[in-house]
Formats: structure tokens, sequence, C-alpha cells
């Protein structure tokens, strides 16, 4: 069940979301110091063949023995994620990093106004339902 909204309210829209917080996170960079986990759902913006994506960036904490997050970040990936490595990303919100992204073609007005979808994997739907 996607659903769509203008890019400029989506993040307000998932965070009032309780059922993304089931939703498995994925790693999408790592290495001895540093790994980004990001969120299991994402954000596609059909009109500029972009996916968004929320996450957190970890550093090493040898005292704990493990990742601990710093910032959130934003990751932007060229069309279907499942395929691509992420183009960038930025300690900023989906619109000002997208903003960034585009440097300049779009206002930050008008990227509010493009229509997005919120992609919600399947395969974490059908495990909260088999659970039940």
């Amino acid at each position: 069940m996607n659903k769509r909204y203008r890019l400029g309210e989506i993040e307000e829209a998932v965070a009032e979301m309780e059922e993304l917080i089931d939703i498995e996170d994925d790693i999408a960079e790592i290495d001895d110091e540093f790994q980004i986990v990001v969120s299991g759902w994402s954000v596609y913006v059909e009109s500029l063949n972009l996916t968004l994506r929320q996450g957190i960036a970890c550093v090493w904490d040898a005292e704990e023995g493990l990742f601990m997050p710093d910032f959130d970040v934003t990751i932007v990936y060229e069309g279907n994620i499942e395929t691509q490595e992420w183009l960038c990303y930025e300690q900023d919100g989906m619109v000002v990093t997208l903003g960034n992204w585009l440097n300049g073609r779009l206002s930050c007005e008008q990227i509010e106004q493009l229509w997005c979808e919120l992609i919600i994997p399947k395969q974490n739907k059908e495990q909260k339902e088999s659970e039940e």
C-alpha cells in the first residue's frame, strides 16, 4: 500500500505513522569506523527518478564495542534503490538534501510541491500479517 504525498509534507506524515516502526532498517555504508543505517521504507520522486531514505550515521565506539548513533541523514538514490548505489547523503531533511543535490535547478518551494510516493516494502507487511 504505497501512499502519495507532496514532498514538503512527507517527513511529518512519516513521523506520525506507527506502522513504519516495525520495518527493518538496512545498512547503506559500512567500514571499520562508520556506517549509515537507513530506513526500510523509502520515498520515490517519480518526476526526478530519485529515491530518498532517512537514516542515521553511526560511528564506532571502541569503549562500547559497537556503532553508536551520531547524526541523522537523508540519502539520495537514482531510480530503484534495489539496483543502485546511493548518490549522496547529507545531514538535512529531504527537501534541503534534494535541493542541494539538484544544485539550484529547482527552488525549495518547487521541491516541496513535487509529488512523491511513500514505498513500504511488501515483505514487512506480509511478515506482520503472518505474525498476527
